[in-house]
């Protein structure tokens, strides 16, 4: 830890923490000590192959985190909720991790938001996370500053997956301040370097996880609609995939304008309301696919024109940007 002697007035002094090990049950304790309470256990094939690097840098209530381990699977199980907001970038590794309501599987370049309001267990692979944590009472005040609402109205709406461009978001933020405290080696930053890092974690948490307060459809603002509106788009998506719906039947139903309704899709779920429909019918089409049996005459040809595609061709480029992978029947050869 960096030693609190001799700062300067207006400074504020970095505590830091340096931990390379193969002792795992040695992270464990470390990251329920920083960050979350939580029972850890391990499966470690070759002891001698597993090996473990926790860097840690807090200033004031911000803390910044280099986590790195090899060689083992780490489970976390009945982690309490966190007592500040976590964000997880993933650097390297892949994982999964659930709450009573909720199922997130992550791989290299995604980012998540710990759970902060309910307990939660995990499965993390090999892995290297970059992290930052903020106290909830920065990104409760930021919200307040930037939209008027009560700073205890304040919710995160799950671990969330969301779109590249708020990934890269949180990921470059984690960067620069992981840069400016974990890397550098400062042993105390100025009280007003440390304040305005702290509102620029909370805000990056703010745009990039979905919440009430600050996150359209939740945001007053042009092309402004309420969350109950978005939820009946969807939910009349959802019913009515297999119809020939318009982006006017959709708009007619939740009660707002079309631009309104593109708007808020556009930010929301990173897409317009014709490709979220189209991203629901992809899904359909899988279900149908996966689900055929021997005998039943489905083909990637029917399927395909059930859920809206004249051309097979088309189908399935679109159904290999989705999923990765051509559509096929899953009881049937390739092709059928």
């Amino acid at each position: 830890m960096t030693a609190r002697l001799n700062v300067p007035s207006g400074m504020v002094p970095v505590q830091r923490v340096e931990v390379a090990t193969r002792h795992m049950d040695a992270v464990a304790e470390l990251i329920c000590q920083l960050f979350v309470e939580h029972r850890a256990l391990f499966r470690c094939p070759d002891p001698s192959r597993a090996e473990a690097e926790v860097r840690t840098a807090a200033a004031g209530p911000l803390n910044a985190a280099q986590f790195r381990w090899g060689g083992v699977e780490y489970r976390v199980a009945e982690a309490a909720p966190a007592g500040g907001l976590s964000g997880m970038v993933v650097r390297r590794g892949s994982g999964v991790v659930t709450t009573g309501r909720e199922e997130l599987h992550y791989s290299s370049g995604d980012v998540y938001l710990a759970p902060p309001s309910e307990p939660y267990e995990g499965v993390l692979g090999d892995t290297e996370f970059a992290v930052l944590q903020v106290p909830w009472e920065a990104a409760r005040d930021l919200a307040e500053e930037k939209t008027g609402l009560p700073a205890s109205e304040l919710r995160f709406l799950g671990m969330a997956r969301v779109s590249a461009a708020r990934r890269r978001l949180l990921a470059s933020t984690a960067e620069f301040i992981s840069g400016q405290l974990v890397t550098s080696g400062a042993a105390e930053v100025p009280a007003l370097v440390a304040r305005e890092m702290t509102s620029l974690a909370a805000a990056a948490f703010l745009e990039t996880f979905p919440n009430s307060s600050m996150t359209v459809p939740y945001l007053p603002g042009p092309g402004w609609v309420a969350p109950a509106t978005v939820r009946r788009a969807v939910a009349f998506i959802d019913a009515h995939a297999g119809r020939p719906v318009t982006t006017a039947d959709i708009a007619a139903v939740a009660g707002v304008t079309i631009r309104a309704l593109q708007y808020a899709f556009r930010r929301h779920y990173d897409t317009t309301p014709t490709g979220y429909l189209r991203r629901v019918r992809l899904e359909r089409a899988q279900l149908d696919l996966d689900n055929a049996e021997p005998g039943d005459g489905v083909t990637v040809a029917a399927v395909a024109r059930k859920w809206g595609w004249a051309s097979q061709a088309q189908f399935a480029a679109a159904y290999q940007r989705r999923f990765g992978m051509p559509p096929a029947v899953a009881c049937a050869p390739d092709g059928a």
